[in-house]
Formats: structure tokens, C-alpha cells, sequence
């Protein structure tokens, strides 16, 4: 049975957009502050994915982000990396954490002849590499500048004759900046991922695909040609979590996700997560969160 629900919404810079208030919307390129933002509710604190990448520095207050099931904790003068296609999801946050980011699509890549061949050779880009990077203040207000130059070229109200290739400059010039930051503050940081981080990518990209019919270790180490033990040692080692729990938080995000689509039951959401019944599905969530689906239904109405 093909399930016909809710799942993790990709997040498009057009989205965004128009949630900060651009009345003709951004289609490839967007640079933010958050508390800009009147997100839609049907997306708040929820996981989503991105169609795009963006890079973001917080200028104040510290938040936790989930990016592709791995936790990190980010503060004041951080630059932080969401890849293209990751799914993420801010957690904890309050209304004194801000952070200005510029976002942009493959499209705009290409438009900016900053070749996508060029961009994948810097580590930041990495899938696996550790997005977040804690600045000195002397950096961290320079990158600030950078980002506020380009926000003033991509304002709507900004009118130039060469707008788009200043833009085209302007994020160049930022982009060598972000490399030159982690070349400084990673030095020893090797752009070619791991045999470890390539095992532990392809992990996760199964499990995105498979998570709702196969659970068990066994069968992603299968597909890996590895031993499940030799899996959990390098996910374990890298992400600081078992397989078994990675697994779980991914069965958990979706279930959240289609308990608060009040048109679908308890038992419609067991069934399509594929669970024995509902009982069983019911003491799995519990365990979990701490609380019953039912409850969790109930508290979203």
C-alpha cells in the first residue's frame, strides 16, 4: 500500500521569500535575517529540506539544529553550513537567536560562473564535514560585512544598472571568504571525504529510502557489504549515536509529521509506517517521546 501522507517538506528559496515579506519572490538567490521571517505554521519547528544550500552567522543568541539526523549546538559567531537536499530542523530556539544567511540554488552557481566543479572541492560542502564553525569576533564582523554588502545589492529597492553582475561579485567575494575561514580555522581539514564518512553517508542516504519497511542493522549493513557491528562502530565513532537510534529518530520525525495531519488516524499512521498494529506502534512512540500518539494528536488539534 503507497502511503498518501504528510512527509518532510522541502523548503524553497521562493518559500522563503515570501515568508519575509518579498512581495515578488526570490526564485535563486535570497539573503535573511530570521526574525524577518512569519513563518506558516504548518512548517514551524518542523524538519524540512532544503533545494538549496545556505550559510548562515549568528549574530545573537545560541539554538540547537538537527542537520541530517546529527545534533549541534550553535552560538553567537558561528558560521553554520546547510547543504543542498538536508534535511534540518532548528530545536529550543527563543527570540533571541538571530541569524543572517545567504541562500542560493545550483542554478545560481552556474549564473555566478563560480563553477559547481570549483564549489564541490571546498570542504564545507561536505555532506560529512562538520558544518558549523565557532569565529573570532574580528572574523566573524567581517563576514557580517560581506553579508550585509550583499544584502543591500539583492534588496528589491536597490536599483543599479549592472544589479545582477555586482550581485554575481558580491557573492564570489563572499563564498572565497567562507572558504578562506575554514582553511584558517580547519587547516588539516582533507576535502575527500573518509572511507568511514563515505560509509556513514550512504547510511543515511538508506535510510531515508528504506526506514519505514526495514529497521534492522542487518539490512543496511547488508547493502553496505560491511558487518553490522563494523557499521555501528563507524556511525557511532562519527555521529556519537547507534544505528539503532539514528533509525529511530527517523521513524519518530515522520510519525510526528503525520500525527499532526489531522486527517489521518493513529492506526492510518501505524499502518503506513508499517508497525505490526497499532498497540505496538503506540508503546514505540511512547517510548520515544514520552507520550502516546493519541496525546501528541491531540495536543497539535
Amino acid at each position: 500500500m503507497k502511503a498518501n501522507s504528510p512527509s518532510i517538506h522541502t523548503f524553497t528559496i521562493s518559500e522563503m521569500s515570501i515568508d519575509a515579506g518579498r512581495k515578488d519572490p526570490a526564485k535563486d538567490f535570497l539573503t535573511f535575517r530570521n526574525d524577518e521571517f512569519k513563518p506558516r505554521e504548518d512548517i514551524l519547528g518542523r524538519p524540512l529540506r532544503s533545494n538549496h544550500f545556505s550559510i548562515g552567522l549568528v549574530i545573537e543568541g545560541e539554538v540547537d539544529i538537527q542537520i541530517n539526523l546529527i545534533n549541534y549546538h550553535i552560538k553567537k559567531n558561528n558560521l553554520v553550513v546547510i547543504p543542498f537536499n538536508a534535511i534540518h530542523q532548528f530545536q529550543n530556539h527563543n527570540n533571541e537567536f538571530i541569524i543572517i544567511a545567504v541562500s542560493f540554488s545550483h542554478d545560481f552557481l552556474g549564473q555566478a560562473r563560480f563553477g559547481e566543479k570549483h564549489i564541490s572541492s571546498f570542504g564545507f560542502f561536505s555532506l560529512q564535514n562538520n558544518p558549523c564553525l565557532l569565529l573570532q569576533q574580528e572574523d566573524a564582523d567581517a563576514l557580517h560585512d560581506v553579508i550585509k554588502m550583499l544584502r543591500k545589492m539583492e534588496d528589491p529597492a536597490y536599483e543599479h544598472p549592472f544589479k545582477t553582475e555586482i550581485i554575481h561579485h558580491g557573492f564570489n567575494i563572499f563564498m572565497f571568504e567562507v572558504a578562506a575561514l575554514f582553511k584558517k580555522y580547519r587547516p588539516d581539514e582533507q576535502v575527500k571525504t573518509t572511507r568511514k564518512e563515505e560509509i556513514l553517508r550512504s547510511f543515511v542516504k538508506l535510510l531515508f529510502q528504506h526506514f519505514r519497511e526495514e529497521r534492522g542493522v542487518q539490512f543496511y549493513a547488508d547493502a553496505l557489504y560491511i558487518t553490522p557491528k563494523h557499521l555501528t562502530k563507524i556511525v557511532k565513532e562519527i555521529t556519537n549515536k547507534t544505528c539503532g537510534e539514528m533509525i529511530d529518530e527517523i521513524v519518530i520525525m515522520e510519525a510526528k509529521i503525520m500525527l499532526d495531519d489531522l486527517g489521518l488516524s493513529v492506526a492510518t499512521v501505524a499502518e503506513q509506517l508499517q508497525f505490526s498494529d497499532q498497540f505496538f506502534f503506540s508503546k514505540f512512540f511512547k517510548k520515544h517521546t514520552g507520550i502516546t500518539p493519541s496525546k501528541y494528536k491531540g495536543a497539535a488539534k
